[in-house]
């Protein structure tokens, strides 16, 4: 079994994912999918934007294909991918949403081979299959879940359908400029990242329902430095730790091991002594087995 630093990144991510998923169920926002996402944009940029000064880091694509690999991955990861999750947790919730989610690793394993011509093993697909059987299992509600109106269903579910696909798109549009050249991996996020938040901005723009100044200000939103906890471990430390990994492994692995993040927000509902059932403990087992084949395939 070989687990390098691509592995070890995505573990992480994975981890301040899950935390960062605690801190914003305590942050009761005001703000609609693409409102939450601009904010959440210009934040985390302008800490990576600090960073980037503080180091004097100068490794810029040298490549206009490296620059459109990153545009596009942030229009299509973070602009309707993102967007497209909120609006599912808001349609469908959490549960269901994450159910939809985890055929993002499938997904980013077919994508891998149609954009970048690049081939996994047959355990490592046995690995991602086993690992998305896991989290179903350990994500599904141990209760029916209320029902919903056909057409919010219908949206819902396309939302997250929507959220898997371009989440999944955008790591692999990630690696591809990655292949191009020697990238620093904190550029490649804050390139990602500015892309995705300024097309979202935009449109934010010119939606009467939504408030550019509001996103930006946070002005009336109760609950600021939850969100920021949450924005500095979700976004600007996350998505700085995916491109790490991605850099370093492939998108479909990488992806994987990220769909691991519901899991460890079980494992700290444990650790807090939250009630855990025993799907979630069957499905946690599961997931960790399909990672194990993973990682040796």
């Amino acid at each position: 079994m070989i687990v390098g630093i691509g592995e070890i990144a995505a573990f992480c991510a994975a981890a301040v994912w899950a935390f960062s998923t605690l801190l914003y169920k305590r942050f009761s926002h005001h703000l609609n999918p693409l409102e939450l996402n601009v904010a959440k944009g210009v934040i985390a940029s302008a800490l990576m934007g600090v960073i980037l000064l503080l180091t004097w880091d100068s490794q810029l694509p040298t490549s206009h294909i490296s620059w459109g690999w990153l545009i596009a991955s942030g229009i299509v990861g973070i602009a309707i991918g993102d967007s497209a999750y909120f609006a599912a947790l808001r349609n469908i919730g959490p549960a269901r949403t994450l159910v939809i989610e985890s055929l993002a690793p499938a997904i980013a394993g077919l994508l891998n081979i149609a954009l970048l011509g690049v081939y996994l093993s047959a355990t490592a697909w046995l690995g991602i299959l086993v690992t998305t059987l896991g989290v179903v299992i350990a994500v599904k509600p141990s209760q029916k879940l209320p029902k919903l109106d056909k057409d919010i269903y219908r949206k819902g579910v396309l939302f997250a359908l929507g959220a898997a696909t371009c989440q999944a798109a955008g790591m692999v549009l990630s690696k591809g400029a990655l292949n191009n050249g020697d990238i620093s991996s904190l550029w490649a996020a804050m390139i990602r990242l500015a892309a995705g938040t300024l097309v979202v901005a935009m449109i934010v723009a010119v939606i009467k329902h939504s408030s550019l100044t509001r996103a930006i200000t946070l002005k009336g939103i109760e609950g600021k430095a939850w969100l920021f906890a949450a924005v500095f471990f979700g976004t600007f430390i996350g998505l700085w730790l995916q491109l790490v990994s991605v850099n370093n492994t492939d998108p479909a692995v990488a992806q994987t091991i990220f769909s691991a993040a519901p899991l460890m927000v079980m494992t700290m509902s444990l650790i807090r002594r939250e009630h855990v059932t025993r799907a979630m403990i069957l499905g946690g087992i599961t997931a960790l087995v399909g990672i194990v084949l993973l990682l040796k395939g």
